[in-house]
């Protein structure tokens, strides 16, 4: 490998890469060196090819090899807020794809607590939302993941965001999985849960935005309830013929084979239509649960129930 830019400074010569590059070398350098070839490559590919042209990586088989001059120059960035908000998304994404839940919940967190700091609404919204999704993967249904579906949902609608409609669908596939609270308080309930995260001011935030309607909170939770019932009528034709089918009424069998094999064509409704089929099967456990997102949660959920409640247990 070439010396590393001879004439210039590590870190002047670390900022002046394109910025995708730049934040995959700060994150490169907070990865253990044994990790990084299966974390990064391929994923990565172009951020790589520049970072190879300056000369800062080096890819030999399976092994990664960042220069050592730029190294300490690449880790004393990272220390930055800006840097530190980047590098610990990006940890955070790995981590996850990785299986490690937990230690990308850490990770997000910072970065969610770093964006408050920040200051800007809309990314603080999509940085309570990914925290919702990486939370959800070790409490799924609880209350702190709530909190943080509803902070983002709460930030985009008085911003008045684009992603609004999305963070109010989210929140309806909450509600139509798990539930809501017969009482929910803005304050005690949900900022309490939110700013348990280092550096969340949920409540200082909110206060500071626009008022779009006098109730307009209220109204973001009726309006994911009468999603959340549209959910439930949508899908109660195919709930209620798996439950039929599964007590041993095959009139309508044909038809929900169908149902089924038009949804394992969709890779994301693959686990929903399994755990149907399982179901069918005779299982009936909660393990039919595991690792399904809201919406086929919500519904195996619901016919677990129906079932449970017409044998009379």
């Amino acid at each position: 490998m070439e010396p590393f830019l001879r004439d210039e400074d590590p870190v002047d010569a670390l900022r002046s890469l394109p910025e995708p590059a730049r934040r995959m070398f700060l994150t490169l350098c907070c990865i253990n060196e044994n990790d990084r070839y299966t974390y990064v490559v391929g994923d990565a590919a172009d951020e790589l090819a520049v970072l190879s042209e300056h000369g800062l990586v080096e890819v030999e088989g399976r092994q990664l090899r960042l220069h050592p001059g730029a190294v300490a120059a690449g880790r004393a960035m990272a220390e930055f807020a800006d840097s530190r908000f980047h590098v610990a998304n990006q940890l955070a994404a790995i981590e996850d794809q990785q299986g490690n839940h937990a230690r990308a919940v850490e990770l997000k967190a910072e970065a969610l607590g770093l964006a408050y700091a920040a200051g800007e609404p809309h990314e603080i919204s999509k940085q309570h939302h990914d925290f919702a999704v990486l939370l959800s993967r070790v409490g799924n249904g609880s209350a702190r993941v709530l909190a943080h579906y509803f902070a983002a949902a709460a930030i985009a609608v008085r911003t008045d965001a684009p992603t609004s409609r999305d963070e109010i669908e989210m929140l309806a596939m909450f509600a139509f999985a798990f539930g809501l609270p017969e009482r929910m308080s803005l304050n005690d309930d949900i900022c309490a849960l939110a700013e348990e995260v280092e550096g969340v001011r949920l409540w200082d935030l909110l206060e500071r935005l626009p008022q779009r309607a006098p109730d307009d909170l209220s109204q973001l939770v009726t309006r994911a309830m009468e999603r959340a019932h549209e959910t439930m009528r949508d899908w109660s034709p195919l709930m209620t013929a798996v439950v039929l089918q599964a007590e041993g009424d095959r009139t309508h069998a044909d038809q929900l084979e169908a149902e089924l094999a038009g949804l394992e064509q969709n890779p994301g409704a693959v686990p929903m239509a399994q755990a149907f089929r399982r179901i069918l099967a005779g299982e009936r456990g909660p393990e039919l649960l595991t690792g399904l997102g809201m919406l086929p949660f919500g519904m195996v959920s619901k016919i677990l129930a129906t079932l449970r409640e017409r044998a009379g247990s």
